[in-house]
């Protein structure tokens, strides 16, 4: 009688195996297998996925453009100031002195024994050497001559973007250390939080890599007789 009976249910086990198969009819019955997993407790399958890339939240980025575009606004509002500048590059090395007031401008480039000066009023540049004592004059402004790309160039928002990278004190100014991208690769600049003027550049040109650095920055107007042109220069 035990015999019967355990046959009935195994009977009935096997008849309700075949109703739920018949109630998921063409469905297929799929079994996730674990992946293997390596020494640090990742499954495979995790550690060869793409890993998400992270980028700059839009906004902050936007936010990061315009805090340091209304900082150079600052540097291009000042119509008074002297400075040294150190230029280094793969090539070379030379400083120049750099004069600024009102619409006048002059730079006095040292190099070995020499000197090239260029003094300009707004609408044209005197070129001349010393101690040669000759020159030329070109119709063209010099406006922010000394810095290279100049504070203007740099607000042009269809070629430069900026990035953030940090503040850091250097000759004795808090900066904004930024970065952006020109046509020869990435250029990072030290802004001055107090002047709104980038006090040094690194990046690179058609020769190579250069820096430029800003040093005895002086505020307020220079001597007019720095933008006389002397008298013994022999003009072409």
């Amino acid at each position: 009688m035990k015999k019967h009976l355990v046959m009935i249910v195994f009977l009935l086990f096997i008849l309700f195996l075949i109703l739920s198969g018949c109630d998921r009819a063409g469905t297929e019955l799929s079994v996730t297998l674990p992946s293997a997993v390596n020494g640090a407790g990742v499954t495979e399958d995790a550690a060869d996925a793409p890993q998400p890339v992270e980028s700059m939240d839009p906004s902050a980025a936007e936010q990061d453009n315009a805090e340091i575009r209304s900082l150079l606004e600052k540097g291009k509002s000042i119509l008074n100031l002297s400075y040294t500048a150190v230029f280094s590059s793969e090539e070379n090395q030379f400083v120049y002195e750099y004069y600024k007031r009102d619409n006048l401008t002059k730079m006095i480039t040292t190099e070995g024994g020499s000197q090239s000066i260029a003094v300009c009023d707004g609408k044209t540049t005197v070129y001349y050497n010393l101690p040669e004592k000759t020159g030329f004059t070109m119709m063209e402004a010099g406006d922010d001559m000394g810095l290279v790309p100049s504070t203007e160039a740099l607000l042009n928002e269809v070629v430069y973007t900026f990035k953030t990278m940090g503040e850091e004190s250097l000759s004795g100014y808090l900066c904004q250390v930024v970065e952006t991208e020109d046509e020869f690769g990435v250029l990072k600049l030290w802004i001055s939080k107090t002047l709104g003027l980038p006090i040094k550049y690194i990046g690179s040109d058609d020769n190579g890599w250069y820096s430029l650095e800003l040093t005895d920055i002086q505020l307020g107007e220079p001597s007019n007789s720095i933008f006389v042109i002397p008298s013994d220069i022999r003009l072409q």
